[in-house]
C-alpha cells in the first residue's frame, strides 16, 4: 500500500456548496468595487491634475478596506452596495476639496440619490427633517465665520449624508469629522508653527463613512 507523502492533518477539507458560494460573492464584489475604484481613481487625477500612481492606489487601498469592513457588517446584502457608492462619492469630494477646496453639488446629490436605495417612503420625511436640523445651525457658522471656518460645500454634503443616515448618525458622523479635522490640523499647524486653512470635506467624509457602520 502507497503511504501519501503528506500526513492526512494538512489536508485541506472540503468546503461546502454555500461556503464556496460565500467566498465567490465576496471575491466578486472587492474585485468589482476594486476595479471602480481604480477607474474613479484615474478620472480623479486626471481632472484634478494629481498624481495617477499615488491616487489610483489610495482610491484602490481605501475602497477594498472599507469595502471589506462593510462585508463584515452586512454581508453581500443592499447595505453594503449602498455604503460602497457613499464610499465612491465621498472619495471623490474629498479629493476635490484637497485639490481645489470646493466640491460640486451634484456630488451631494448623489448621495441624495443613494439615500433612495432600500429607503421606506414613510422614513423619507424624517430623513428631510434630520437634514434641514442639521443644516440650519451649520449655515449660521458660515454666515458668522463668512465661509472661512466652513464652507457652502460642507454644508450641503453635511446636509446630504444626514439624509441617508438620519439625524442619530447624521450628527454623529458631523462631530466625529469635526473633531478628527480640528485634532490633525491643530498638530500640523504647531508643527508648522502657523495656522493655515484645511480642507474639512476629508475629514467629515471619515465621520459620516464611521456612522454608517453604526
Amino acid at each position: 500500500m502507497i503511504r501519501p507523502i503528506l500526513p492526512t492533518v494538512l489536508r485541506i477539507p472540503d468546503m461546502s456548496s454555500d461556503t464556496a458560494l460565500l467566498v465567490l460573492s465576496y471575491t466578486a464584489f472587492l474585485l468589482i468595487v476594486g476595479a471602480i475604484a481604480v477607474f474613479l481613481g484615474l478620472y480623479a487625477a486626471k481632472r484634478f491634475q494629481g498624481n495617477k500612481t499615488k491616487t489610483t492606489l489610495a482610491f484602490v487601498g481605501i475602497t477594498l478596506a472599507v469595502s471589506a469592513l462593510l462585508l463584515c457588517f452586512f454581508g453581500c446584502a443592499v447595505s453594503a452596495v449602498k455604503g460602497c457608492l457613499l464610499l465612491f462619492i465621498l472619495l471623490f469630494s474629498s479629493y476635490s476639496d484637497i485639490k481645489t477646496r470646493k466640491a460640486d453639488d451634484w456630488l451631494s446629490v448623489m448621495i441624495v440619490l443613494t439615500a433612495f436605495i432600500a429607503t421606506e417612503v414613510a422614513d423619507i420625511p424624517f430623513k428631510l427633517l434630520a437634514a434641514v436640523f442639521i443644516t440650519l445651525p451649520m449655515f449660521l457658522i458660515v454666515i458668522v465665520c463668512h465661509g472661512k471656518a466652513v464652507g457652502g460645500a460642507d454644508v450641503k454634503l453635511t446636509a446630504a449624508c444626514t439624509f441617508m443616515l438620519g439625524l442619530v448618525r447624521g450628527v454623529s458622523g458631523l462631530i466625529a469629522g469635526l473633531t478628527l479635522g480640528i485634532i490633525v490640523n491643530l498638530i500640523i499647524n504647531m508643527k508648522k508653527n502657523k495656522e493655515e486653512g484645511f480642507p474639512l470635506i476629508p475629514y467629515l467624509a471619515a465621520g459620516f463613512m464611521a456612522a454608517y457602520f453604526i
